[in-house]
């Protein structure tokens, strides 16, 4: 259901839906599966009430590099969704995603996906023993700048939310998420994230 004129955020908010003809042009757009096999991203939608995370980089769930690191990505993730990219990078300038490295303010609520991401230095070696890791993709995972932000889309096609990140740490709380689209959200303690995230993948 569309929002009513008084919920509806200014021009200038990362909450400002796209406009019709924005999203109709961004489901046109070809994304790249792990295998680099393309498909209309509307095709991957249509139906069905979606989710989309539009992720930073592949080192740090549309990437905005070449597909060759999605693998890579998906084992240190442990994702369990799909993962696709789009390497013109024509959705995230549809969607205005914003282009910063800002660690966001002090004061700035802590998101609950980061609060046992480790501290900013513990981050960066982090991202900088991936990269060490991972040479062969050092030049496909995309601007190191670029923000992404997440999109609920409707069963049939509309746009329900939309955020964009402001900096690098504040993609929408899972809880608030999961709320929307009436998921549970069941919180991952560091323990039992780093055993999750050092698992081998189900083969």
């Amino acid at each position: 259901m569309a929002p009513s004129t008084a919920d509806t955020p200014d021009v200038d908010s990362p909450r400002k839906l796209p406009t019709a003809e924005e999203l109709s042009e961004a489901l046109k757009i070809d994304v790249y599966d792990r295998e680099g096999k393309t498909k209309a991203l509307g095709d991957l939608v249509r139906g069905q009430r979606t989710v989309l995370v539009f992720i930073r980089h592949f080192f740090l769930v549309v990437g905005c590099g070449s597909y060759q690191p999605i693998d890579t990505y998906a084992t240190n993730s442990s994702s369990k969704y799909p993962i696709y990219t789009d390497p013109t990078l024509r959705l995230h300038k549809l969607f205005k995603f914003k282009s910063n490295l800002a660690e966001g303010k002090a004061g700035d609520e802590q998101r609950d996906y980061m609060r046992n991401a480790g501290s900013t230095m513990s981050r960066i070696f982090g991202g900088i023993k991936g990269a060490l890791g991972n040479l062969q993709h050092v030049n496909s995972v995309g601007p190191k700048a670029l923000n992404g932000g997440e999109v609920v889309l409707s069963a049939d096609g509309e746009c329900e939310y939309m955020y964009r990140m402001q900096n690098t740490v504040d993609h929408t709380n899972i809880s608030e998420l999961a709320k929307m689209i009436g998921a549970e959200y069941i919180s991952v303690d560091g323990e039992e994230k780093k055993a999750q995230t050092c698992n081998e993948p189900a083969t």
